[in-house]
Formats: structure tokens, C-alpha cells, sequence
């Protein structure tokens, strides 16, 4: 099923990049499940944050997943379409806030 919904391949590695985004997560996924998932992306996470609803303290489906180094990042990018609790998600390089 290629070339259903948006681009899904990862844009460009902004210098220094530390960090992705997970988009189209299960909302059953939980941070434990992303931890796991990425754990053998050099040393693993150093930080996961889905992001939940205000509201309804429901997961939005979208997750930062942030690691100790460049290579890391590397490792973890190629993961991108892993399927997870019955739905594929896909990343992104995480923008450094500025």
C-alpha cells in the first residue's frame, strides 16, 4: 500500500539532531512501548513524551523520543514504519526548538 497518505519519508537531518517525532502511534502505544522499541538505538531513549490530550487525557498518537547522540538518531530513524500495537507509525527528524 505505498503511496497512500502523506509523505512518510523522513526530511533532512537538521546538524546535531538529537531527537525524532513518531507520528500515526497506536493509541494504545504507551512510552513503555517506545522505550522498548527503540532501546537498541545506541544507548536507548533518554526521553520519551507522548503527547496526550488536554481534554481527555487520551494519546494523541504523536510521541518525542530523544537520545544521547547523532548516531542514535540514525539507528532509530530506520525504524520508521514499524508496526506497533497493529498500526505502522513513521518519524521525522525533530526540529531543535530555536
Amino acid at each position: 500500500d505505498k503511496g497512500k497518505g502523506k509523505g512518510k519519508v523522513p526530511g533532512e537531518k537538521p546538524p546535531g539532531c538529537t531527537s525524532v517525532v513518531v507520528k500515526g502511534l497506536s493509541y494504545e502505544a504507551t512510552e513503555d512501548d517506545l522505550r522498548e522499541v527503540f532501546k537498541n538505538c545506541g544507548e536507548g531513549p533518554t526521553n520519551v513524551k507522548l503527547m496526550m490530550d488536554w481534554n481527555t487525557g487520551e494519546s494523541k498518537g504523536l510521541a518525542f523520543v530523544d537520545f544521547d547522540d547523532t548516531k542514535a538518531v540514525d539507528e532509530a530513524i530506520k525504524l520508521t514504519e514499524t508496526e506497533l500495537k497493529g498500526r505502522r507509525f513513521f518519524m521525522d527528524y525533530s526540529k531543535p526548538r530555536q
